[in-house]
């Protein structure tokens, strides 16, 4: 069930490149990103009247990397955005900050978390990615294992305790050990929110391209399947509950702004490259900084008919561990894909989902075919 809506800030700055990165970014002057705060806030006021009505509970800044910017621009956003729009006192307010990017200093670290804290932002979401060093060199990382747990320690020392931290999986070369032991260093610096990913390679990437040139093999499907149950596993029995198939957090501390992707809230999205969707439709903004700075942000929109919004409602809610409420989604879900229905039994036959009355839910064995499956509803 839809929740209220968010806000997503795209921040399309980087130091370099990851070698795995498909996500729209890259390296700028302090000249352009003063420039592009001033245009988002722009974008941002240009919305005050079309979403008046509207009372948003999450903010998240995602790049790139947010926090190449200096808390004073944050906070100048995040002042925008008060001014614009009607924003819950205890909204979620995330920022995405990369280690190695808040500082060289501990000194330096704490001022720059100190100033992101007083700006507002309530939760961090940290990109560590792996705690083995040669694994985050290959990768592309700027960052050590060290610079992550100085980092989550400053932030914790800042009074941070919302912190979530990301970890790819299926690297070339990793083994099932390694994967279990980065986990368990995760899991021991005590954050509330872990996000897991496997590997995917992307065009156009430094890393896909290397695949190209046979400079190594992908990881074996079953071999991949085995490391991201296990990995699960160890994640549940360390107290991290997996609400989403690749998203796992304690003591109730899901991502409140993630979550509305998989229940078809509403977002408005703000930057370059940025989507969004509000009022049934779905758009996204240009990829080219010249046309952004200069106020020209939309670039497509595409009004949702019923069958898309049905259809993107299952694809997106099974992710979810508790999946759908099938009468939620429409009154007559199991008329409106009477032509796939029979698969659909078929699937739960098998044991790779869970219909439960008004309830559809992926399996376990489910998750390694979801696209499989999710396929059929769309």
């Amino acid at each position: 069930m839809a929740s209220k809506p968010g806000i997503y800030i795209h921040i399309p700055f980087c130091v370099s490149k990851c070698r795995y990165c498909a996500f729209l970014s890259g390296p700028a002057d302090g000249d352009t990103v003063k420039e592009y705060v001033r245009a988002l806030e722009r974008e941002l006021c240009s919305y005050k009247d079309e979403l008046a009505d509207r009372v948003f509970d999450t903010v998240y800044f995602g790049g790139g990397t947010p926090s190449l910017l200096e808390p004073e621009a944050i906070k100048s956003v995040l002042d925008t955005l008060r001014c614009c729009f009607a924003l819950e006192e205890d909204a979620e307010l995330t920022l995405e900050a990369n280690p190695g990017t808040l500082g060289s200093t501990d000194a330096e670290i704490r001022e720059r978390l100190a100033g992101y804290k007083a700006a507002g932002i309530n939760r961090l979401s940290m990109g560590a990615q792996s705690m083995d060093d040669k694994r985050l060199s290959y990768l592309g990382r700027i960052h050590s294992a060290d610079d992550v747990r100085r980092d989550f320690r400053l932030a914790r020392e800042a009074g941070f305790d919302n912190i979530s931290l990301d970890l790819i999986t299926a690297v070339p070369g990793m083994s099932l050990e390694d994967a279990l032991w980065d986990v368990e260093e995760i899991i021991s610096l005590g954050p509330e929110h872990i996000s897991m990913y496997t590997l995917q390679l992307e065009e156009g990437t430094a890393l896909h391209r290397a695949w190209e040139r046979g400079e190594f093999e992908l990881m074996d499907e079953d071999a991949d399947r085995e490391m991201y149950h296990s990995c699960s596993k160890a994640l549940e029995k360390a107290g991290y509950l997996r609400y989403e198939i690749s998203n796992f957090a304690r003591d109730g501390r899901m991502s409140r702004h993630n979550s509305k992707y998989w229940d078809m809230s509403e977002y408005l999205g703000a930057g370059l490259g940025a989507s969004g969707y509000v009022g049934g439709v779905r758009y996204r903004n240009t990829e080219v900084m010249e046309e952004y700075l200069q106020g020209r942000a939309r670039a497509e929109e595409h009004v949702n008919t019923r069958d898309d919004d049905i259809s993107e409602a299952v694809f997106t809610g099974l992710r979810r561990r508790d999946g759908i409420l099938m009468s939620e989604i429409c009154k007559d879900f199991r008329k409106h894909y009477d032509d796939v229905w029979s698969e659909v039994l078929s699937f739960a036959e098998d044991g790779f989902l869970i219909i439960d009355g008004d309830r559809m839910r992926l399996t376990d064995k489910g998750i390694d075919i979801s696209n499989r499956i999710m396929a059929l509803f769309v």
